[in-house]
């Protein structure tokens, strides 16, 4: 079928989704529908050594920003392991923990989640003494080279390799810069991220979110009251709020939800003249903005007359005044003796309200709530010292989300968010899905955590997510067929790819022996999911397997993994009429007589040439 002409793309209309799907941060739109290109933002993103970017001083220029910017988009050389044994409900479950540095994480599912996530949340460290945060990324001899490559001086060199360990605020911004670049990749157009921070580094945090998503779609800093008593013994203030600072990908297309309406609120109608249409409250009826038309006097049903204040008039016409009193809309207090005022209906207020920017701890919850949570989960001890109340992370996906949403945390921490999203989907009915990400930091050697077994805190993560799962379900047995499960997956080194990294004069015996070797068939799965990553579809995909450790189907994608004939492939996909791709998986094919007759043979199934592709 022809396309209308009309419906076409023009040439500057494709080549600017080519450039935003390959440098997002690099492209835009003003205005006035012109396109714009930010020259040194490419330049960046092609070689950040030629690119002009002051680096004196913290905020949006500090020394190692190029670095960062680098880290975030430079090659990847990790790879995911499925965990089975550390998952739960794998082949029904569509959620995903991914054990890992979040960086490694976040550049993995920029390939196959790019565009995808509708909410992140993130409880970053927040750069204080008691967080345990340091920038710890290893400073090596390949960093000091990447430093010379990208342009940098010897006395910057000496500077970034001196903050690492140290709490500073460049150190800090050069932390959260990558992992925030590839966050915004990973949102939908119409996504919105949420970030709690305190007031060590909101200032910076603010700072560099407008320069990751752009200052016109910062929505809001929400204050969270976290605390419910003072600290008697603050220096100076106590300290009793945190920030959750909220930016969009796109602020003219997305809006929050609205909130339900709280019995305090409902509670401000009233209804002391019994009129059958329900309950109601009072609004004033003049306005500020003036209008010789809508000044005239009126007079009360107990004959005194009346006149707008000051300065002011009626909100409505004589004529349409008329009309409400006529239809009771019009009141004058019990003893008809009021300054008019006019009625507004329970039942004509929209059913919801507009989220405001603070949260109080009744509403939302406080720490201590959260404290009580993770002692309830762990069976009167709480592994973990800084969780954030589920019902913080529930106020959120109310705002932000709707029942078949994904939702992203890469900071997971005890896995709060995790709890919330399959909380939420046994309230409301929702399918709701998350990806979350916990490093495996160690827990500290002689605390409660450790001595229960919890040796890492991505331990605490998984089993918090697990026992939250239960409760929910064992607490209402009607939602057994809710998704408390989550697939595991581990980010670790692709032996391979590192080795190509060395020089010649690094590469040793054992070295080019591992070359030589094919993967081992044990890993077959390893591989599938990987690729999966390389086709962009999601880890949650399920897969069918044709032929043992050879051939698997997943989605629209036949999966060669091993040596089959041309015949068994034909044969195998012959009715798998939904596939219309071919990935074989190069390192494990052996013969080559199959390798070159692959196209005239696939084909035979209606799949061209150019829907084949080899990996490895």
């Amino acid at each position: 079928m022809k396309k209308n002409i009309i419906e076409e793309k023009s040439i500057n209309d494709n080549n600017y989704q080519k450039l935003k799907e390959l440098f997002p941060h690099a492209v835009s739109i003003d205005e006035d529908g012109k396109y714009i290109i930010d020259k040194e933002k490419l330049q960046m993103s092609l070689d950040p050594s030629k690119a002009q970017m002051k680096e004196d001083g913290y905020g949006l220029n500090w020394v190692g920003k190029k670095e960062a910017y680098h880290s975030a988009f430079s090659k990847n050389y990790k790879v995911l392991k499925p965990l089975k044994d550390d998952s739960k409900n794998w082949d029904e479950t569509e959620n995903i923990l991914i054990k890992g540095n979040n960086l490694d994480a976040l550049k993995i599912l920029r390939h196959n989640y790019f565009e995808s996530i509708k909410m992140i949340y993130i409880d970053p460290p927040y750069n204080t003494k008691n967080d345990g945060f340091v920038y710890n990324d290893n400073f090596t001899s390949s960093t000091e080279e990447t430093l010379e490559e990208l342009g940098y001086d010897k006395e910057y060199i000496d500077y970034i390799e001196n903050i690492q360990g140290a709490k500073t605020h460049s150190g800090w911004l050069s932390f959260m810069y990558p992992r925030l670049l590839l966050a915004r990749d990973l949102l939908k157009e119409d996504g919105v991220i949420f970030i709690s921070i305190d007031d060590n580094e909101v200032a910076q945090l603010r700072l560099l979110c407008d320069d990751v998503f752009g200052q016109d779609n910062f929505i809001a800093n929400v204050i969270w009251e976290k605390k419910y008593s003072p600290q008697n013994d603050a220096k100076w203030f106590s300290d009793n709020h945190d920030h959750i600072l909220v930016y969009t990908k796109n602020k003219e297309i997305w809006r929050p939800h609205l909130l339900p309406r709280t019995e305090e609120q409902n509670s401000r109608y009233k209804n002391p003249d019994n009129d059958p249409r329900g309950n109601w409250k009072s609004s004033d009826f003049s306005v500020k903005t003036y209008s010789e038309n809508y000044d005239y006097p009126i007079t009360l049903p107990s004959g005194r007359v009346v006149n707008p204040p000051k300065s002011r008039c009626w909100r409505t016409s004589k004529e349409n005044y008329q009309k409400l009193l006529n239809e009771n809309r019009i009141w004058f207090g019990a003893d008809g003796d009021n300054v008019p005022s006019i009625k507004r209906f329970l039942s004509e207020v929209q059913q919801g309200t507009v989220p405001l920017t603070i949260w109080k701890y009744k509403d939302v919850g406080h720490n201590q709530d959260a404290a009580k949570e993770i002692r309830d989960i762990f069976d009167g001890f709480a592994p973990f010292d800084t969780p954030k109340p589920t019902k913080l992370i529930s106020q959120i996906l109310k705002l932000s989300t709707k029942n078949n949403d994904l939702i992203l945390d890469f900071f997971a921490g005890s896995g709060t968010t995790a709890h919330a999203v399959m909380d939420l989907n046994a309230k409301d009915g929702g399918n709701r899905k998350f990806i979350c990400v916990q490093w495996a930091e160690a827990t500290p050697e002689k605390s409660e955590a450790r001595k229960a077994g919890y040796e890492t805190i991505f331990d605490i993560t998984k089993e918090r997510i697990k026992r939250a799962g239960e409760k929910i379900v064992a607490g209402d047995l009607t939602k057994q067929d809710l998704d408390i499960g989550f697939r595991t997956f581990e980010v670790v080194e692709d032996q391979k790819q590192k080795i190509y990294q060395k020089s010649l004069e690094e590469v040793s015996q054992d070295d080019l022996v591992e070359m030589m070797e094919k993967p081992d068939i044990q890993t077959c799965e390893e591989i599938l999911y990987n690729l999966f990553v390389a086709e962009a579809l999601l880890l949650s995909t399920k897969h069918e397997e044709l032929i043992k450790d050879k051939l698997y189907l997943a989605s629209n994608v036949a999966f060669i993994l091993g040596d089959i004939t041309s015949d068994e492939l034909v044969e195998a996909l012959n009715d798998k009429k939904e596939c219309e791709y071919i990935t074989v998986y190069s390192p494990n094919i052996s013969n080559d007589k199959f390798t070159l007759e692959i196209e005239s043979n696939i084909s035979k199934l209606g799949i061209k040439p150019d829907k084949l592709r080899f990996r490895g």
